[in-house]
């Protein structure tokens, strides 16, 4: 969670000195990861807690829930991203200090490329369908950085500006893939 507001500050900081779309919806990925891993951290301190007489079985059902919950946003993150995309297509928008853009997604990045693969080896690793889906999540978050990277690196290369709106579509198109396999897993648990 401390993570996934780092990485917030350090997106929305590179979004406001770039304009990118593509920044942009990595930034807004960074919002859904918040509330995502905050309902996960609730709903695995729940699914430790020992039946009881309302839950004879115990809580740990609650990791679907949570896994379901966590696709539901990352599906509502994935329409946003596309949404601002096409709205840049239609109304073009400046963007600047793609290089610096560039480095401090980069950086955010491979942070939650090593962040994503060690949940997801724990929550093999202790059968927790909630760490899977959080590792899930931030790989997700993780892509669509390097997703952004390439937006960027494009633009500079090429100076074509649609590159990067064209861009942010297919990473919300790769979040809304995401989100629907987290959402037919939970239903499936």
């Amino acid at each position: 969670l401390v993570i996934g507001f780092l990485m917030f500050f350090g997106k929305i900081g590179a979004y406001f000195l770039t304009g990118s779309a593509a920044v942009l919806s990595d930034a807004l990925e960074s919002i859904v990861h918040i509330f995502a891993t905050s309902f996960a951290y609730y709903s695995l301190l729940l699914s430790t807690k020992p039946p009881d007489i309302e839950h004879p079985y115990g809580h740990g059902k609650i990791e679907f829930f949570s896994a379901g919950f966590e696709g539901a946003l990352i599906i509502i993150a994935a329409i946003s991203i596309i949404l601002y995309a096409v709205r840049d297509i239609i109304t073009p928008r400046e963007i600047s200090s793609l290089d610096t853009g560039a480095l401090i997604i980069s950086a955010a990045s491979v942070t939650n490329l090593l962040l994503g693969l060690y949940l997801i080896r724990t929550g093999k690793r202790t059968k927790s369908l909630i760490l899977i889906a959080d590792g899930n999540h931030v790989m997700t978050d993780s892509i669509t950085s390097f997703g952004a990277v390439a937006a960027l690196i494009l633009v500079l290369i090429t100076d074509i500006k649609l590159f990067d709106p064209l861009v942010a579509i297919l990473l919300g198109l790769n979040i809304l893939w995401t989100g629907k396999d987290l959402i037919r897993q939970s239903i499936g648990g």
